[in-house]
C-alpha cells in the first residue's frame, strides 16, 4: 500500500512540535493504536508521500513528516492501523496527510535539488538488467505500446531495472529537449518484480508508468489526477496509487537478480 503526491487544495495548516526521529514517530503511532507497525522509515523523495510494506508492518513516510504534529500523527496512525485507505476515516486521513502545506514545499525543494542534479549529469541510478532481461523488458514495452497504447509512445523510451528501489516498483521520469518539447527521460521498474510470482504486478506496474508517459507527453500532467486515471483505465492497469501490491521481494537488498521471465516469441518480433 503506498501512496504517491497529488496533492489536493487545502487551507489547513497544523503547528509542529518539535523534530521527530523514527522511533518517536513508531512510539507515537503505537500509542495511537496502531500496534501492527513494527518500524517507521523516512524518505527524502520527491513524490512518494507515505507507502506500506512488509504486510503492514512498515511504515515508509516522507522526511517532511519528522515535524509531524498531533493531528497528523492520528492520522497516519488511523492508516497504519487499516492498513491502509479501506474506510471514509481512513480516506480523510490520507487526504489531510496530503495537504500538508509543509509537504508540498519539501516535495518542491526535493525535486528542485533533483533538477540540480540531472542538469549536472548526474543519473537516478545505473541499469541493473542483463542483456536478458534488457530483451524482456523493452520486448513488453513495445508489445504495450502496440496493444494498449495505440503506438503513441515513442518506441525509444529507456526502460531500466533498478536495484536501489525499496518501497517503490516504479517511476517515470519527465523531462524535455532542447527545445522545450516534453519528453519521457527513463521508465525505471524495481529488479524484484522479474522475481517468480510477479508476473500479474510487473504487467500492471509498467503499464501504471506508460500511462504517467502517455499522460505526461500529451497533457504535461505529472501526478495521478483524472488524466491519469483515465489512461489507466483506457490500457489496463489499476487506476488508484493505493495498492497493496503481493510482490516477491530479494531476501537481501544487495542480491544479484538474473531471471528473465518467460516471453511469447511473437513479442520478441514487435
Amino acid at each position: 500500500m503506498c501512496a504517491t503526491l497529488d496533492l489536493p487544495k487545502s487551507g489547513v495548516v497544523l503547528d509542529t512540535r518539535g523534530v521527530l526521529t523514527p522511533s518517536d514517530f513508531l512510539a507515537a503511532l503505537r500509542a495511537r493504536g496502531a500496534t501492527r507497525l513494527a518500524a517507521v522509515r523516512f524518505r527524502n523523495n520527491r513524490s512518494t508521500v507515505w507507502s506500506l510494506t512488509q504486510r503492514g508492518t512498515v511504515l515508509n513516510v516522507h522526511a517532511a513528516f519528522r515535524e509531524a504534529p498531533p493531528g497528523l500523527l492520528d492520522a497516519f496512525a488511523t492508516l497504519a492501523a487499516e492498513g491502509g485507505i479501506g474506510s471514509r476515516q481512513s480516506r480523510r486521513a490520507a487526504a489531510a496527510i496530503s495537504g500538508w502545506p509543509r509537504l508540498k514545499e519539501a516535495i518542491d525543494d526535493a525535486r528542485r535539488a533533483h533538477e540540480g542534479r540531472r542538469t549536472a549529469g548526474q543519473a537516478d541510478g545505473p541499469c541493473c538488467a542483463t542483456p536478458g532481461q534488457r530483451a524482456y523488458v523493452l520486448a513488453l514495452y513495445r508489445y504495450f505500446n502496440h496493444t494498449r497504447f495505440d503506438g503513441r509512445l515513442p518506441s525509444d523510451i529507456p526502460v531500466r531495472l533498478s536495484r536501489r528501489m525499496t518501497s517503490a516498483l516504479g517511476h517515470m521520469r519527465p523531462g524535455s529537449d532542447d527545445a522545450g518539447q516534453r519528453r519521457v527521460s527513463e521508465i525505471a521498474l524495481n529488479v524484484d518484480l522479474m522475481l517468480e510470482g510477479n508476473g500479474a504486478e510487473r504487467a500492471d506496474t509498467l503499464l501504471h508508468e506508460m500511462a504517467h508517459a502517455a499522460d505526461y507527453i500529451e497533457s504535461g500532467h505529472r501526478g495521478h489526477g483524472s488524466s491519469w486515471r483515465a489512461w489507466a483505465h483506457r490500457v489496463g492497469c489499476r487506476a488508484t496509487t493505493l495498492l497493496d501490491r503481493p510482490v516477491h521481494y530479494r531476501g537481501r537488498r544487495d542480491q544479484a537478480v538474473t531471471r528473465v521471465p518467460p516471453l511469447p516469441p511473437a513479442l520478441l518480433e514487435l
